[in-house]
């Protein structure tokens, strides 16, 4: 022989490699999952949007998604302009979206288009529920929301 050590490298086992595999994978879902970036389909969370509802959780921060199933004429509030959309979260439960147009603009929506929608859920005593502040803002104390319909943002 040349005086050399010779190594012998074992099999990684099965078990391990599935393990740190499922590791991997978990951990790229739960990065997609958790960023609300504007549009993104993994940013959804109907069950937690679900449980929010169920709670009457008023001024939860909601992201959820879900087809356009029902709208109704824009109105002039003490708010402004607003547009209401009724989307699918699941369940046979559709919820408002208050859209307001003075921040975000008029913008078109059919039914049927899909939704991803980021705001701020409410509850009023009179058992009104639904979700605003799906737009941008300036109070640094709220959080900016929007609503994505086919792939376009609106904030």
């Amino acid at each position: 022989m040349d005086g050399r050590a010779t190594v012998v490298k074992k099999p990684v086992p099965m078990k391990m490699l599935l393990a740190v595999l499922t590791a991997c994978v978990v951990s790229v879902v739960a990065a997609g999952c958790g960023s609300a970036s504007a549009g993104n389909p993994a940013a959804c969370n109907n069950a937690g949007f679900l449980a929010t509802q169920h709670a009457h959780a008023n001024h939860a921060e909601v992201t959820f998604c879900g087809p356009v199933v029902r709208l109704r004429p824009a109105k002039h509030t003490r708010s402004g302009w607003h547009r209401y959309i009724y989307v699918d979260v699941g369940h046979n439960n559709s919820i408002e979206i208050d859209a307001n147009l003075d921040e975000m603009g008029n913008f078109p929506v059919t039914v049927g288009e899909q939704a991803v929608v980021r705001g701020e859920y409410y509850y009023d005593n009179d058992g009104r529920e639904g979700v605003h502040w799906t737009h941008h803002t300036d109070r640094a104390s709220h959080p900016p929301g929007y609503l994505t319909l086919n792939g376009t943002t609106y904030s």
